[in-house]
């Protein structure tokens, strides 16, 4: 579903992921379905984290969402070229942190064109316990490597 490998954008806290469209992804208006919008979010986010290094922790011992919330601003319809992803770490606190995010494009005239924006909560999560976990001094390193980000500790 990605074409592409993570890079950052003009803005040094957003990372942007390319997540190609599916035929399918239309609802009979031909517009993207609101829910493929979040597979899109989840996709990039699948992406973000590393397989191996400070970040990848949260691949072995888990994280879960909390809350997503996401405003559509303008129909994105079917193409072959892929839509972006851009994700931002806004927050940081003992075991959970916020993405920003949106789904954009960028036009002729390099001007983004934003096709939706929100936020997603990720918590980290111990599966063998059920409930939630510190972030690891690792996990946070990678998540402040990754610009700058307010502290909720």
């Amino acid at each position: 579903m990605s074409t592409d490998t993570p890079r950052s954008g003009p803005n040094a806290r957003e990372t942007i992921i390319a997540v190609t469209l599916r035929w399918g992804d239309m609802d009979a208006f031909r517009h993207v379905n609101n829910v493929e919008y979040f597979r899109y979010l989840e996709e990039a986010r699948a992406r973000l984290f590393p397989t191996e290094g400070d970040g990848s922790s949260f691949l072995r011992r888990g994280i879960v969402i909390a809350s997503q919330t996401l405003n559509y601003l303008a129909p994105l319809t079917y193409r072959r070229e892929p839509v972006l992803v851009g994700l931002t770490v806004t927050t940081v606190g003992r075991s959970s942190f916020t993405l920003g995010c949106r789904v954009f494009d960028t036009d002729d005239a390099d001007t983004d064109v934003v096709f939706a924006t929100g936020s997603v909560v990720v918590v980290a999560f111990d599966d063998q316990a059920g409930r939630s976990r510190p972030l690891e001094p690792a996990e946070r390193r990678w998540l402040e490597s990754l610009g700058g980000v307010a502290h909720l500790d």
